[in-house]
């Protein structure tokens, strides 16, 4: 019977079955990498949890959010965790990082490759779908954050051209 793959070499297998450049981090169950996305580009760090068989994909923002706009920059991504489906942000109210995370649990270890690459698009989707309206929130934290999150034009093209 041939040896179980672990999860962290299943998710490199995925990586590298959709084209996708990364980096090992050195001991640990880590890779890292970067995707150019529409706003921006979207740092990426994928952890394997063998143990949990899990799975843990984390998108971060290509800024940190200034000290005055951290106390509505938090508004804003628990207003956008209330519509969302898979994963949810998160920030560091002391630094000012933003995050997206969405994690998967897989059965006796055994990884599906699309469900890993579904988490990391969808990882960059948000990301990117987020960046503009944290942006104005550091240009202006004052603004009414309901009005800003319903501006539709800070919003990445919708490609209607179905994928080849």
């Amino acid at each position: 019977m041939p040896e179980k793959q672990t999860l962290i070499s299943q998710i490199e297998t995925a990586f590298n079955a959709a084209g996708w450049q990364y980096r090992k981090v050195e001991q640990q169950p880590v890779l890292e990498c970067e995707f150019e996305a529409y706003h921006a580009k979207v740092a990426m760090h994928v952890q394997a949890f063998e143990e949990l068989s899990t799975a843990s994909v984390m998108a971060q923002l290509s800024f940190h959010v200034l000290p005055a706009a951290r106390t509505s920059v938090c508004e804003a991504l628990m207003r956008t965790n209330l519509t969302l489906n898979v994963g949810n942000f998160e920030t560091n109210p002391d630094s000012g990082e933003v995050f997206f995370r969405a994690s998967n649990v897989f059965a006796d270890g055994a990884a599906d490759l699309g469900t890993i690459t579904s988490l990391v698009r969808t990882a960059i989707v948000e990301m990117d779908r987020i960046t503009p309206f944290l942006a104005e929130l550091n240009r202006q934290p004052q603004q009414s954050i309901a009005a800003l999150l319903a501006r539709e034009d800070l919003l990445p093209p919708v490609n209607k051209e179905p994928a080849p």
